[in-house]
């Protein structure tokens, strides 16, 4: 028998980037912590307090009009697929498997926003923008956090700014996560020397697993190192003038490859055609590489009878937790089995595509 998700449809039904505007900067993540000031830390909690601060929580948000439709998710409610669902959706760096009673989320209609009740922190406040409404998300995010420190208070000091179980959070709590493709540097091996030479103290560059010796579906992770001692304005503009750096250097790398061509990245991506198209079994870190070098292709023209927002779409749709609910199999544990689906899902939404590189004679 099937599980039922306690997910909304409106999260079920939409992907993150299926609208983004921008074929390398895909996404930006804003990210709050906050406590409140008369409980402990998560950590030092009693049990009868989980409950307290996650229903007094919930309410703010509730009323908030900034948010569309709430729900709220009880940790010990949901199945363990929902909350990997919402780990890949929000492209968290870490899992929420272990969450337990007292703890939960809370999302709205727009599949933009996710509040995290009682992990790490008792309140973790996000929204993710891929729109390219740099001001506008972050507005919105200060507006909400204004919004619920009205009614409650947050632990605060004069000295370290807001406080956090982490202590490296504190000041104001705030992370920007800037996620930006990246595949002509890295395929090119440029991207270590780039991000050398573009360094900067207060930035720091993972890979979405969280470094960057594994780096999954060129997705490279830019943020701040610091919460402590710098403005929000501060980690903003930090954030945007790398990611602007890091574009710029994507883009001519791109023009290269269009008007010199090369010969690896050719062979890596007809091979990738070939794994999307024929593969019996597909793990998700081979798939969402194979979709990376489509995506660098299409925008060199050397394939064609696919869109940019297919291929985002397929690179949610094909991890574990998206997939299976997208089947309506979310009892399916087996990993040889899932790989087997992932293979036939992709060949599936792949019918159609064209490869337009010819092999030298």
């Amino acid at each position: 028998m099937t599980e039922k998700t306690k997910l909304p449809s409106s999260l079920l039904s939409h992907t993150p980037w299926e609208n983004e505007t921008n074929p390398i900067w895909l996404a930006t993540s804003y990210l709050l912590h906050r406590n409140l000031s008369q409980f402990n830390f998560p950590p030092k909690m009693e049990e009868r307090q989980f409950e307290q601060t996650l229903s007094t929580l919930k309410n703010s948000l509730v009323k908030s009009s900034l948010l569309q439709e709430t729900f709220l998710l009880k940790a010990d409610e949901i199945s363990v697929l929902d909350k990997e669902y919402l780990f890949e959706h929000f492209l968290c760096m870490e899992g929420f498997q272990n969450t337990l009673q007292g703890q939960g989320f809370v999302i709205d209609d727009s599949g933009s926003f996710l509040a995290k009740l009682n992990i790490q922190d008792h309140l973790q406040i996000q929204f993710i923008d891929n729109m390219g409404n740099w001001g506008k998300v972050w507005n919105k995010l200060s507006e909400l956090e204004t919004a619920i420190g009205s009614s409650l208070e947050f632990s605060f000091s004069p000295k370290f700014g807001y406080l956090t179980a982490d202590p490296s959070l504190s000041g104001t709590g705030l992370l920007v996560q800037a996620f930006l493709h990246l595949p002509a540097l890295i395929h090119t091996h440029q991207l270590e020397e780039t991000l050398a030479k573009q360094k900067e103290e207060e930035i720091t560059a993972s890979g979405i697993g969280g470094n960057l010796d594994e780096i999954i579906g060129d997705l490279v992770v830019i943020s701040n190192r610091y919460t402590l001692g710098m403005s929000e304005e501060t980690i903003l503009h930090a954030i945007h003038a790398m990611a602007m750096k890091l574009m710029a250097v994507e883009k001519t790398l791109r023009s290269h490859l269009q008007t010199e061509g090369n010969d690896e990245i050719k062979d890596q991506v007809s091979r990738s055609f070939g794994l999307l198209l024929h593969s019996y079994q597909l793990q998700t870190k081979e798939a969402l590489g194979a979709l990376s070098l489509m995506k660098l292709a299409l925008h060199l023209g050397w394939i064609e009878g696919i869109t940019d927002a297919k291929l985002n779409t397929l690179f949610f749709q094909c991890r574990r937790a998206h997939l299976l609910h997208l089947l309506k199999e979310q009892q399916t544990t087996d990993s040889q089995e899932i790989a087997r689906k992932r293979a036939e899902f992709l060949h599936k939404n792949m019918q159609g595509i064209v490869l337009k590189i010819e092999a030298k004679g």
